[in-house]
Protein backbone atom coordinates (compact mmCIF):
# COMPACT_ATOMS: atom_id res chain seq x y z
CA UNK A 1 0.00 0.00 0.00
CA UNK A 2 0.94 3.69 -0.34
CA UNK A 3 2.19 5.93 2.30
CA UNK A 4 0.29 8.78 3.17
CA UNK A 5 2.56 11.02 1.15
CA UNK A 6 2.25 9.19 -2.15
CA UNK A 7 -1.91 10.25 -1.70
CA UNK A 8 -0.56 13.89 -0.61
CA UNK A 9 1.46 14.19 -3.66
CA UNK A 10 -1.00 14.00 -6.38
CA UNK A 11 -2.71 17.02 -5.16
CA UNK A 12 -0.60 19.53 -5.71
CA UNK A 13 -1.80 23.15 -7.00
CA UNK A 14 0.43 22.52 -9.79
CA UNK A 15 -1.51 19.01 -10.52
CA UNK A 16 -4.99 21.10 -10.52
CA UNK A 17 -3.54 24.26 -12.82
CA UNK A 18 -2.82 21.21 -15.32
CA UNK A 19 -5.81 19.66 -14.84
CA UNK A 20 -8.00 22.79 -15.30
CA UNK A 21 -5.63 24.13 -18.34
CA UNK A 22 -6.24 20.58 -20.05
CA UNK A 23 -10.14 21.43 -19.22
CA UNK A 24 -10.50 24.74 -20.59
CA UNK A 25 -8.22 23.28 -23.62
CA UNK A 26 -10.85 20.59 -24.63
CA UNK A 27 -13.99 23.66 -24.06
CA UNK A 28 -11.80 25.69 -26.35
CA UNK A 29 -11.35 22.72 -29.30
CA UNK A 30 -15.28 21.57 -28.78
CA UNK A 31 -16.08 25.48 -29.10
CA UNK A 32 -13.53 25.84 -32.01
CA UNK A 33 -15.47 22.55 -33.78
CA UNK A 34 -18.95 23.86 -33.31
CA UNK A 35 -17.63 27.35 -34.75
CA UNK A 36 -15.91 26.25 -37.63
CA UNK A 37 -19.22 23.70 -38.22
CA UNK A 38 -21.59 26.73 -37.94
CA UNK A 39 -20.08 27.99 -41.03
CA UNK A 40 -23.25 25.90 -43.02
CA UNK A 41 -26.34 27.90 -41.56
CA UNK A 42 -24.54 31.24 -39.93
CA UNK A 43 -23.51 34.61 -41.91
CA UNK A 44 -19.47 34.67 -43.00
CA UNK A 45 -19.27 37.81 -40.59
CA UNK A 46 -20.47 35.95 -37.53
CA UNK A 47 -18.62 33.08 -38.12
CA UNK A 48 -15.31 35.82 -38.71
CA UNK A 49 -16.77 37.31 -35.67
CA UNK A 50 -16.64 34.24 -33.44
CA UNK A 51 -13.46 33.10 -34.56
CA UNK A 52 -11.53 36.22 -33.80
CA UNK A 53 -13.46 35.96 -30.07
CA UNK A 54 -11.84 32.57 -30.40
CA UNK A 55 -8.63 33.13 -30.96
CA UNK A 56 -8.50 35.92 -28.52
CA UNK A 57 -9.24 34.17 -25.79
CA UNK A 58 -7.39 30.97 -26.34
CA UNK A 59 -4.16 33.67 -26.85
CA UNK A 60 -5.27 35.32 -23.58
CA UNK A 61 -6.00 32.04 -21.68
CA UNK A 62 -2.46 29.51 -22.65
CA UNK A 63 -0.69 33.30 -21.66
CA UNK A 64 -2.71 33.35 -18.14
CA UNK A 65 -3.19 29.89 -16.95
CA UNK A 66 -0.31 29.59 -14.17
CA UNK A 67 -1.16 32.84 -12.86
CA UNK A 68 -4.97 32.70 -12.85
CA UNK A 69 -6.44 29.30 -12.75
CA UNK A 70 -9.78 29.35 -13.28
CA UNK A 71 -9.08 31.45 -16.63
CA UNK A 72 -8.92 28.56 -19.57
CA UNK A 73 -12.49 27.23 -18.35
CA UNK A 74 -13.61 30.80 -18.09
CA UNK A 75 -12.37 31.36 -21.49
CA UNK A 76 -13.99 27.99 -23.39
CA UNK A 77 -17.38 28.54 -21.51
CA UNK A 78 -17.01 32.55 -22.67
CA UNK A 79 -16.80 31.48 -26.41
CA UNK A 80 -19.64 28.56 -26.37
CA UNK A 81 -22.17 30.92 -24.93
CA UNK A 82 -21.05 33.59 -27.33
CA UNK A 83 -21.85 30.83 -29.82
CA UNK A 84 -24.98 29.60 -28.72
CA UNK A 85 -26.18 33.64 -28.76
CA UNK A 86 -24.69 34.23 -32.12
CA UNK A 87 -26.33 31.49 -33.74
CA UNK A 88 -29.84 31.65 -32.00
CA UNK A 89 -29.84 35.25 -33.12
CA UNK A 90 -28.20 35.58 -36.32
CA UNK A 91 -28.31 31.88 -37.99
Amino acid sequence: MGSVSDVTDEHTPEAYRTLFALIGAGLQATALLFVLASALVAPAWVIAALLAVWLVTTVVSWRGWRQRTWLPIAAGTLVSVLWIIAITVFA
